[in-house]
């Protein structure tokens, strides 16, 4: 299961990074593949452990350019997510995500500001 999130502004933020030169777009790729890896890591934490083959799943990997991808690929992972009208939704992505991401905006900004 490959949960989507749109971020709002990463257009604009990835022709600022272009314009800066390759240093910067090196330092941010190094900070985006940081933050996917605790994404990850927080993940497998929250993931709920019956026979562990969901939690053991989850991976992060480079997904383009400034891109990086958290996945959950057991089938059944989007209904553990999201849950299903006979049980209950036991999130573990986007919390993961949630809390990353004033950790990963507090560190890009202290990266520009120098």
């Amino acid at each position: 299961m490959s949960v989507k999130f749109k971020v709002s502004g990463v257009d604009r933020m990835v022709r600022t990074i272009a314009s800066k030169g390759k240093q910067a777009q090196a330092a941010t790729n190094r900070e985006l593949d940081l933050s996917s890896k605790r994404i990850e890591r927080t993940a497998k934490t929250k993931a709920p452990v019956d026979t562990g083959a969901l939690k053991n799943t989850i991976f992060s990997a480079k997904a383009g350019n400034l891109t990086y991808k958290v996945t959950a690929p057991q089938h059944y992972a989007v209904f553990v997510e999201n849950g299903t009208r006979r049980m209950r939704a036991q999130p573990f992505l986007r919390p993961a995500l949630d809390a990353e991401r004033p950790k990963l905006i507090s560190n890009l900004r202290k990266l520009y500001e120098r």
